[in-house]
């Protein structure tokens, strides 16, 4: 079943606030400071990292800032984002980080934003990808500038952060600002120039540019011996140096009371900064300590909210106030309508609120919860009264807003730390909450987090049942849920029959369940019989599911639907049908998901199988090239099969047998590491058909043997109705006859053409009509090699007449050496149909040599290669290692010799050195 299958609603991101994507400075124009000024090696685009790391108040942003400015001056393309504690939520990180590179001018990132509604850690492998695709096609240099990276520690985000230090393109530079040692490794940047680092010591203001930022304060006048004081005793923060010049702004038209204020702050022992928060908050009135304190404890703020959370409904009086502290705000919008506190006076005020009226400071927190959520500022609300621990308004709040921000936002990150930071007493007083993160976690049952919901939500019901009065309705909703998880977590873990039996019965006891939830559990019906070889029930129930996912416009479910369906179709051997089920759920996702790439990926990899059928080489491998390498990682079983199948093939097709042979073992070592059984023995099958094909039979005894394929099963023992039959039970025996029957041919052929009689008629009875065709072409070379030329005639005219009807072409082809003597020495009779005899012509043409899989021709590059076989270009010439280069494209060796090997052949080389040079020839890298 495929897994990259997501929650049934597209992503519907909010607007993101514009403060986050420009640096937010104080209200006071930025000094020059030619010293820090941009340096050569960044300007020219040497260095591709930049790391300036310095605790709070010491000028980060503004030097950043003032980059920012120099290098847009110099036509570079610049993105900055400012980071907060919300974006460890990996999902709302990346959709900031986009829009910030779109905001640059950077076209980057539309189908990435298409993934993150439906994405959980282990999978945001596959949005980096589609993220790292865009970034190598953009031919525009640009600065990446990532403020506050301190307040980052969920490990998805760093590794994304991490990847983009070390692997994005070439023209893309990153700035990190940070108040704390860099969490990622830099060592080899820094060996190899490409990494300018900017610390405290640097960011802190001389003796000369501190006079000049004093005298920059009008009114403010120091003699030489009172200015050293001060610089000393300060070392130079710009954040205290503002703050003490604030304060001598009262004591500036007396230089004793001046000299005798600073000589007291040098002998204070306190921290630097506390104390001078002290002293500016001491020389104030009460009406203005109140207003500070108040909007300490806010993140952000305009006039009503700061109204509201002080108190001081007097707007008169509120300007008036806000003006007069306009040295510590920051605006937050073009406008200056929207504020903050300079976060290092801010901290300052805060602490002292909270330690001396913590219930006023909890009474403002409330205040601007309940602000904000009528505003319809639901996080900020969330956030205010979490921070109150006011759960009589968090825990109704967040019940009313999970299933926005799980399900159709996919910030599963920030649902998560809200509900960890609501006591489960409270917690349980809503039940849905747990409900509908555990719905929006279905999609990932591997996620310790559903076991730990699933739990909680038991412990719920048991208590719920034991009262007196027991609610049934919520009870049933419960039920409901936790039957739901289930029946996804079977199929999600590819256990097929167990997923049909559960699934049958949710849809028995809850058939007035949503549409949505109906056509969820009916995909994983579908799935269920097509493991249990029900086709046409499977067939009848994707068409029902259809109909249900319809009802509620859930695209993602009717992608799934689409691939579900087509699989069915392909295991029968209905081609034209699959394909059509392929192109329908391309349809969806090009209209309704922004042609999401990892949804798309599985109908490519589908199509790539069915064009290698058709013996169409170039659109199969066309349609490989569009599929993610990272589907490996987490792709369901079905599309892992089919995709390493195909990958192999279209090697053996070019004759390169060891090519494909070392493809086939990468997906079986893929398989033994996942854990996923059915791929290994699908695998290990197709291997040992190969090496039978290129003569080797005691390789191929002894790997059948290693997954019991060597013996001929005369039955396959299917129980439907089992939910614990053997995973592999059907399944090993299918694989067996078509491997054992193939070991048997070179000494007992007619005991492979008996052997295959059963088998053959029940493919018929089952309307399996690849299996069918496979099995009749064994028994036509078995009958051939037994002299009974009739019965191999007889055999290879059904063969022929099936493949005829559905688009079977390579399946002869690949057994070309085994049929050419059958097919050269008869030709089909005039009562079968012209198809039959176009097809036997067809096959009949003596084999031309291999070529090479022509090249991408919906790619746009004029040389052939596909965006993809560039970005690798381009990353050997930059001289890394094939360890390096498959870490940077997230893929592995394995597969990346695959892609090596296509570049090669389009390119006629031999070797990276080859291609390299034929590759700057023709202008596909420079």
């Amino acid at each position: 079943m495929n897994d990259t299958m997501s929650p049934p609603h597209p992503n519907r991101s909010r607007a993101m606030p514009s403060e986050r994507l420009r640096p937010l400075l104080g209200a006071s124009t930025p000094m020059a400071r030619p010293r820090l000024a941009l340096p050569e090696a960044v300007q020219q685009g040497q260095c591709t990292v930049v790391s300036v790391v310095a605790p709070a108040g010491h000028g980060k942003t503004t030097l950043m800032a003032q980059w920012m400015t120099a290098l847009r001056q110099k036509a570079c393309a610049c993105a900055w984002l400012t980071l907060d504690e919300s974006d460890n939520d990996p999902a709302r990180f990346l959709r900031h980080l986009i829009a910030a590179l779109q905001r640059s001018g950077i076209h980057a990132g539309d189908a990435t934003l298409a993934h993150l509604s439906d994405t959980l850690a282990s999978q945001f492998r596959s949005v980096t990808e589609s993220l790292a695709m865009d970034l190598s096609s953009s031919p525009h240099r640009l600065m990446l500038m990532l403020d506050d990276v301190h307040v980052l520690h969920e490990e998805t985000v760093l590794d994304i952060i991490d990847w983009l230090l070390h692997y994005a393109p070439n023209q893309i530079q990153i700035t990190l600002g940070s108040r704390s040692d860099l969490p990622w490794r830099l060592g080899s940047l820094r060996v190899r120039g490409l990494l300018h680092e900017v610390d405290q010591r640097q960011l802190l203001f001389n003796a000369q540019e501190a006079r000049h930022f004093c005298d920059q304060h009008e009114g403010i006048h120091l003699n030489d011996d009172d200015f050293q004081l001060l610089l000393s005793k300060t070392e130079g923060n710009p954040t205290a140096l503002e703050l003490a010049c604030i304060i001598l702004k009262s004591h500036s038209t007396d230089a004793a009371q001046t000299s005798r204020w600073i000589e007291q702050f040098v002998n204070h022992e306190d921290d630097t900064v506390d104390h001078l928060c002290h002293e500016l908050r001491r020389h104030q009135a009460p009406v203005w300590r109140q207003l500070v304190s108040s909007l300490s404890m806010l993140t952000r703020f305009d006039a009503e909210l700061a109204r509201e959370a002080s108190g001081l409904h007097d707007s008169g009086h509120l300007l008036t106030h806000l003006q007069s502290i306009r040295a510590l705000l920051i605006p937050t919008d073009g406008s200056g309508q929207t504020c903050r506190l300079h976060e290092l006076p801010r901290s300052c005020f805060k602490a002292h609120f909270v330690r001396h009226a913590p219930d006023e400071a909890r009474q403002v927190l409330i205040r601007s919860a309940n602000w904000c959520w009528q505003q319809g500022e639901h996080e900020e609300a969330m956030g205010y009264s979490l921070e109150a621990q006011a759960w009589e308004l968090a825990a109704p709040w967040l019940a009313a807003c999970m299933p926005d921000i799980a399900q159709k936002q996919g910030e599963l990150q920030l649902a998560l730390h809200w509900m960890n930071n609501i006591p489960a007493e409270w917690l349980d007083r809503y039940p849905q909450i747990r409900i509908d993160y555990a719905f929006a976690l279905s999609f990932f049952p591997q996620k310790p987090e559903v076991a730990t919901q699933l739990r909680a939500l038991h412990t719920i019901r048991q208590r719920l049942a034991q009262s007196d009065t027991p609610d049934a309705r919520t009870i049933d909703q419960i039920d409901c849920a936790m039957a739901f998880q289930r029946v996804l977590s079977l199929g999600l873990t590819d256990q097929g029959h167990p997923a049909r039996h559960a699934a049958r019965d949710w849809l028995a006891r809850w058939p007035h369940a949503p549409a949505l939830q109906r056509g969820i559990v009916g995909n994983v019906l579908c799935f269920g019989y097509k493991t249990t070889g029900e086709l046409d029930e499977g067939e009848q129930m994707a068409q029902l599911a259809r109909t249900w996912l319809e009802q509620d416009h859930a695209w993602y479910g009717l992608a799934w639907n689409a691939s579900l369906e087509a699989v069915l179709h392909l295991k029968r051997g209905s081609y034209p049908l699959a394909r059509a089920a392929c192109l329908r759920g391309l349809q969806v996702i090009d209209h309704h998901m922004g042609g999401h790439r990892t949804h798309a990926s599985v109908h490519h990899t589908l199509l790539a199988a069915l064009d290698y059928e058709a013996d169409d080489l170039a659109s199969a491998q066309r349609h490989m090239d569009h599929s993610l390498d990272s589907l490996a990682q987490y792709g369901g079983a079905d599309i892992l099969i089919v995709g390493w199948l195909t990958r192999a093939r279209l090697r053996f097709a070019q004759h390169d047998i060891e090519g494909g042979l070392s493809v086939l073992h990468e997906g079986r070592t893929l398989a033994l590491r996942r854990g996923l059984p059915r791929v290994l023995v699908s695998l290990v099958a197709e291997t040992c058909v190969q090496l039978c094909r290129a003569g080797r039979h005691t390789e191929a005894r002894t790997l059948a043997r290693s997954q019991g394929l060597e013996v001929f099963p005369l039955s396959v023992n299917e129980q439907p109705d089992n939910p614990f039959q053997d995973l592999l039970g059907g399944i090993q025996a299918d694989r067996a006859q078509r491997v054992a029957a193939r070991l048997l041919l070179p000494g007992k052929p007619a005991q492979v053409f008996a052997d295959l009689t059963g088998p053959i008629a029940r493919c018929a009875q089952r309307g399996l009509i690849r299996k069918q065709i496979e099995l009749l072409i064994l028994q036509a070379v078995a009958a051939q090699a037994g002299h009974r030329k009739p019965d191999a005639r007889q055999a290879l005219s059904q063969a022929l007449t099936l493949a005829a009807q559905h688009d079977h072409v390579r399946i002869f082809k690949d057994d070309e050496a085994a049929l050419r003597p059958l097919l050269t020495g008869w030709k089909p009779s005039a009562q079968l149909p012209e198809a039959v005899h176009a097809l036997w012509q067809k096959l009949s043409k003596p084999a031309r040599a291999a070529q090479p899989v022509s090249e991408d021709q919906d790619a746009p590059q004029h040389h052939g290669l596909t965006p993809r076989e560039v970005a690798i270009l381009q990353r050997l010439a930059s001289g890394l290692s094939n360890k390096e280069i498959a870490e940077a494209i997230f893929i592995s060796e394995g597969t990346l010799k695959w892609h090596l090997h296509n570049i090669y052949g389009k390119l006629g080389s031999k070797n990276r050195t080859g291609a390299l040079t034929q590759a700057r020839a023709i202008g596909a890298i420079q």
